[in-house]
């Protein structure tokens, strides 16, 4: 799949949806987190993967899971990410 199929795939999953695609990375997340987290997902832009992740978000981020819960998270998805998305 390639990247822009996969963030749009991203942008418009369900929260179900989401959590079956975090548990083909391995990455786990409480309902809680996922709540918090799944609204975030429209806001995902191919700009990110030039740019980063805005600063905005990672403030969201760790404002929902703590610093760091979100840090842990973050270095967890960069390490299981397939190298094409890196």
């Amino acid at each position: 799949m390639d990247i822009a199929k996969f963030i749009g795939q991203l942008q418009n999953c369900s929260k179900k949806e989401f959590k079956t695609i975090l548990k083909g990375f391995d990455i786990k997340l409480s309902d809680k987190e996922l709540d918090g987290v799944h609204p975030l997902l429209q806001e995902i832009s191919l700009s990110w993967l030039v740019l980063g992740v805005p600063v905005s978000i990672q403030q969201k981020l760790i404002q929902l899971l703590g610093e760091q819960r979100a840090t842990a998270l973050y270095k967890e998805i960069i390490e299981k990410a397939p190298s094409s998305f890196r």
